[in-house]
């Protein structure tokens, strides 16, 4: 794999943009020299392997990350619930509001109408 196709992968892998970030996410890399592609070999099974091993845990956590990751799916769960129900009612409001808005369109309209007639009307009495 040549040097930049090799940049690109472990950036990818460790969800980083920069050397910087790389090093501060692994602790190993700190030492590396990233100017040489044999220091992005290293990178990227250190990368992989810390990968594997994050993976491997998210698979079977301990019992306390479990009861967490439990509360944590039951809260996202309730939060989407809620958050449809808003979406509904806002739907309602705006098609409540359209509503309003042609009424009111309407009453102008009427408004306008009875002005006119209110006019003609006059100027008949004064013919």
């Amino acid at each position: 794999m040549n040097l930049q196709k090799l940049k690109v992968t472990v950036y990818e892998i460790a969800a980083v943009s920069t050397i910087k970030q790389l090093k501060t996410k692994y602790e190993a890399l700190k030492s590396l020299d990233m100017r040489r592609k044999s220091s992005w070999e290293q990178t990227i099974e250190i990368v992989q392997q810390h990968q594997k091993e994050f993976t491997s845990w998210l698979e079977n956590p301990p019992d306390e990350y479990k009861e967490l990751f439990a509360e944590i799916d039951r809260v996202a769960k309730d939060h989407d619930n809620e958050l449809a129900i808003l979406k509904q009612k806002k739907q309602a409001m705006m098609s409540i509001a359209d509503d309003l808005e042609a009424l009111a369109n309407e009453i102008y309209e009427e408004g306008d109408r009875l002005k006119y007639e209110a006019r003609q009307s006059q100027q008949a009495d004064w013919n």
